[in-house]
């Protein structure tokens, strides 16, 4: 298999960041052009400088934006055609296999049946000029938009059966094949497939996050095309995500490696018939994030080992308590929707915390209904507790009725700043999507319309103290340490608190800290090398709280909030104390945001 990762080629630092590549692993690159326009002279320069300086294998993605090879209406049909083949012209020279989307039903008019015959004449115009130049063209499963045509496999079949060229097959995304629920209907046709698309979703929207991070189940996945001899592009945000992609991938090949460990956990909770089972279970994740802590795993790595596993958890439970209850009384007559909040929405968690949820009921649910949920509910998080999932401590849970409602129920609970913050960061777990999503909408729309909400999470994250002044950490008394540093009051609270104040002043409903901080440069409220430090810092907070958590249970002190720093090695100290400058310099970035002056409050 080609590693490869798709890169867009606009200027001379992508044509360095490209040379960079075969440094990381990488034999091969995917060149990205999204736009409707034909490549100038410039870029073709600097496509003939990549191949005379590297020795990468060279693919490329051709423009999407703008372009319907299956409309209804000729000339745009025609014209879209036109513009591909001209650029395949144009990169013969240099590439072997070109991808490009399907086309798209017209909106308000055309079926999909007639959209798919336009796709076929378009596509066997394209295939036959890419034939004169021994170009392949892999044509690209399309995501879950239901206008666009190749959402199914059945779809993609019928078109590449209709157009009938030997030079074309498919390009399979991964991630839009999560979207659409038939990833397995493409690993078993290893016949029609030219290149492979990589990134990582929860099954909602196109996230294109790092493999690994959402919910693809990537160990059946590498299984099954790690063998093949095709291209495997990584479709990452950014270079940096895509090494991680690397990182992961890396892992699941390699048996010792923390995400093959991973995958192997989650199956077994996958087959697990009792909270005993995973019971057990939870003692080899706690095992594993501190055998990742060892290897030098960040604090990203220990969240994503134990939310992945928490997320499978709750998912498993959630399915065994619906079972049993249909025995008992048949099934729910009404729509519900488990969400997480607080650091399991985020994606956030470390290996103590605890359960945080909320129950979305359909509006029109009576009061019979409330009652099988509220059963649902509390044998839920029972179990959940019975398999090593703590209860939550300030009883955020479905159990209580408060946090188990209709959407206008549960908006309405919302007694102060502190529970809209966390609630802030719902992510659909389980039951009706689409009512998950209804719950979202509206919860979202009244946050941003809400002038003071965001106001008030700025002047809490503003005010608050950092821990370290000069180059000397705040020591407090804690258990039987007099050295003790609390990481989560003096820093990381402080980081999320801020992150989340501008993630809520710009409308950003993503829930993860780091989702946050990347929308937040990608609307140009931080800069990239803002961005590089926050994601150091936040990192670096996660790691030593990790750090700190198992130092304590092995004194048998259940906290992660305390960390000794004279027991961290001096590369971790120094990367405490240097993640909190930079807590201070993102207060700095929220002060100015929202005009707040420290000395002020």
């Amino acid at each position: 298999m080609k590693l490869s990762f798709s890169h867009k080629l606009q200027s001379e630092s992508d044509v360095r960041s490209i040379q960079s590549m075969e440094d990381h692993g990488f034999s091969c690159v995917e060149l990205f052009f999204a736009e409707r326009e034909s490549l100038d002279e410039q870029t073709l320069n600097m496509i003939d400088e990549v191949s005379a300086t590297t020795n990468l294998y060279l693919t490329a993605h051709l423009p999407y934006k703008n372009l319907n090879i299956a409309s209804i209406y000729q000339y745009v049909r025609e014209s879209s055609t036109d513009l591909l083949t001209k650029i395949i012209d144009d990169v013969s020279d240099y590439i072997d296999i070109v991808t490009l989307h399907t086309g798209y039903a017209q909106f308000g008019s055309g079926s999909l049946d007639r959209a798919i015959e336009n796709n076929i004449l378009s596509l066997a115009k394209i295939c036959d000029r890419a034939g004169q130049n021994d170009i392949m063209v892999g044509v690209e499963n399309a995501m879950n938009d239901r206008h666009m045509v190749g959402k199914t496999f059945r779809e993609m079949e019928a078109i590449l059966k209709g157009v009938d060229r030997g030079n074309l097959g498919i390009t399979f995304d991964i991630g839009h094949a999560q979207l659409t629920g038939n990833i397995e209907d493409y690993l078993s046709r290893r016949e029609y497939i030219l290149e492979i698309h990589a990134h990582d979703n929860f099954g909602y929207t196109d996230e294109h996050l790092p493999v690994g991070e959402g919910k693809v189940n990537w160990n059946r996945v590498y299984e099954a095309i790690n063998a093949w001899e095709c291209p495997l592009v990584l479709e990452q945000r950014s270079f940096e995500e895509g090494i991680k992609s690397v990182k992961y991938l890396q892992g699941l090949s390699t048996e010792t490696g923390p995400y093959f460990r991973l995958n192997l956990l989650i199956a077994r909770i996958r087959e697990a018939k009792t909270a005993k089972d995973l019971l057990h279970i939870n003692s080899d994740m706690i095992e594993l994030s501190e055998s990742a802590l060892q290897m030098g795993g960040t604090g990203s790595t220990i969240n994503h080992i134990v939310s992945s596993c928490r997320d499978a958890m709750v998912c498993r439970m959630a399915e065994l308590v619906q079972d049993s209850m249909v025995e008992k009384a048949g099934y729910p007559k009404f729509k519900y929707a488990l969400l997480a909040t607080g650091s399991f929405g985020r994606g956030e968690m470390s290996v103590e915390s605890d359960q945080d949820t909320i129950l979305v009921l359909d509006d029109g649910i009576d009061e019979k209904g409330r009652e099988y949920f509220r059963l649902f509910s509390e044998t839920l998080v029972e179990q959940l507790a019975a398999g090593g999932f703590d209860r939550c401590k300030g009883n955020m849970m479905a159990s209580n009725p408060k946090w188990r409602g209709t959407i206008g129920e549960l908006i309405s609970h919302l007694d102060n700043s502190y529970e809209r913050s966390v609630i802030m960061d719902a992510r659909y777990i389980y039951g009706d999507r689409p009512l998950s999503h209804r719950f979202m909408k509206t919860l979202h729309n009244r946050l941003h319309m809400d002038p003071y909400y965001a106001q008030e999470l700025a002047i809490s994250a503003v005010k608050a103290d950092v821990g370290l002044e000069g180059d000397s950490l705040k020591i407090e008394y804690f258990g039987d340490a007099e050295d003790a540093f609390n990481i989560k009051k003096y820093g990381f609270r402080i980081f999320s608190a801020s992150v989340k104040a501008l993630a809520a002043r710009h409308a950003i409903n993503r829930t993860n800290v780091s989702d946050r901080l990347w929308k937040l440069e990608d609307l140009g409220v931080i800069d990239a090398t803002q961005f590089k430090r926050f994601m150091f810092a936040y990192d670096q907070l996660t790691r030593v709280m990790m750090l700190g958590y198992v130092h304590n249970i092995k004194k048998g002190i259940v906290s992660n909030e305390y960390v000794q720093p004279y027991l961290l090695s001096k590369k971790d100290r120094d990367g405490l104390k240097e993640s909190l400058r930079i807590v201070k310099e993102l207060q700095g970035v929220v002060s100015s945001e929202f005009a707040i002056a420290k000395s002020l409050l």
